[in-house]
Formats: structure tokens, sequence, C-alpha cells
């Protein structure tokens, strides 16, 4: 049922019950019990034409950017780590096969950046993703190189399987990942990866800003003080999880 939220997007606003059967395959009765659901639950709205995102959503991305336990555990270190270098901070959840800035702190660069909270981002791109995708299990990673082997960021990561693990060692070696240009033509990141209680990937937290920024700054600085953020954050995690 959730997966009808997934079909909005900037050039689809608005869907009916045709668009719903015709992009998920579901018979019109699913479609329209559905949306009496989802309607009943404020998660949709019916507009002339259709039906949009409802009020529920903006109730819940107040509740999240209020009390998010992750977010919580990182806005103090956020917020000094931006006020520190000047560039864009962003904490980024793993979510499915892709990572979700859930927070920004905004940076002095005057440009916007593309990927900023909200926009779901491949995990075969930029340090934010590919920090993450580093250290996903060995199996699913396998899984994820064999679905996208032929795709272009993938055969930049590594042409064949060795060369692809080799390249998340390293990685995970680093504690870090480094990116440039590889969301905005203009812009270089850096992220270091975030854990659960049990080691387990969350998610990542970027400095991200423009290459003439970025570079002002010795690589191995701005490195150690994303790890030692992210190191901050993932043991504010566990120490809540054993509270």
């Amino acid at each position: 049922m959730l997966d009808v939220l997934d079909l909005f997007r900037p050039d689809q606003s608005v869907v009916d019950v045709e668009v719903i059967c015709r992009q998920l395959g579901y018979a019109p009765a699913t479609a329209y019990r559905y949306i009496r659901e989802l309607c009943a639950v404020g998660l949709l709205v019916r507009l002339p034409g259709g039906y949009a995102l409802g009020p529920r959503v903006i109730q819940l991305d107040l509740q999240m950017r209020e009390y998010d336990p992750m977010l919580a555990d990182s806005r103090e270190l956020m917020e000094e780590l931006g006020e520190e270098t000047g560039l864009n901070v962003l904490l980024s959840e793993l979510y499915g096969n892709s990572v979700i800035t859930v927070h920004h702190h905004p940076g002095r660069d005057p440009e916007p950046l593309r990927f900023g909270r909200g926009r779901p981002m491949a995990l075969l791109r930029s340090a934010t993703a590919r920090v993450v995708l580093a250290h996903l299990p060995p199996r699913q990673l396998r899984r994820l190189y064999d679905e996208h082997a032929q795709e272009a960021d993938m055969q930049r990561l590594g042409k064949t399987w060795k060369d692809f693990s080799r390249a998340m060692l390293e990685i995970r070696r680093s504690g870090y990942c480094l990116s440039k240009g590889d969301l905005d033509p203009d812009k270089a990141g850096l992220a270091a990866p975030i854990f659960d209680e049990r080691k387990r990937i969350l998610g990542s937290i970027t400095a991200v800003g423009s290459l003439e920024r970025v570079q002002a700054f010795n690589e191995d600085y701005l490195a150690n003080r994303l790890r030692d953020v992210a190191g901050e954050i993932t043991q504010r995690i566990s120490q809540r999880a054993s509270a």
C-alpha cells in the first residue's frame, strides 16, 4: 500500500486510480481500497484530478525534525563542524538501495546543493552514499555489484568484482570517502560512516562545498574531523540504546 506514496515526484504531483494501476500493476479494486485507507490517515488528500500527498506527511516530517534520535544525537556536532569549516554538513540515512539526507546544516557557499534534504542518492554515487555502500554486509554488496556491474557508476568503482571489492576495502580502511563532481560538477565532499550499537551501518555524515573551499583544507585534517564527528554520533547512538 505504501508503494503508492513512491509515485509522487516533481513531474507527477497528483495521481489517480488509472496511474496507480498502470504504474504499480494493481487491480482497480485494490487501488481504491489503498486510496481510502491512505486518505483516512491523512497520507493522501483528494484534489481535482486525483490525489496528492496529505497533511500527515508534514506532521511526520516535523516529528522527525524534532524527535528523531539520530538527528538529536547529531545536530549539535553538525553545527560545530559547519561553523568551523564553512562547508555544508549533511546527515544521511540508508534507505533500501539508496541514501537520503535527513538534515542539512548550510555552509557559506552561495550555490545551493542539488541533492539536499529529502533527495535519494543511489549507493554508487557520491561520497555520502559510497561510504555507506562500503560497509554493507558482503552478501548485499555482492548482490548490488551483480545487479549494477555494467553501469557506468559501477565501472568507475571497479570493472571486476575483485577491483570493486578492493575499492570498498580501501574505503573501510580509510574510514572516509572523498568524491569530486559526482552530483554537482563544481563541488566536492568527504563522508564518514555512522553505525548503530551493533556496528551495523546506519548512514553517513558529509562535509560538502565548492571544490575551491574543500581543497583549501588539508585532506587528512578534514578526514580526521569527519571521522571524529561520525565516531561521536555512533557512540551517542550506542549509549542511547543501552540506556
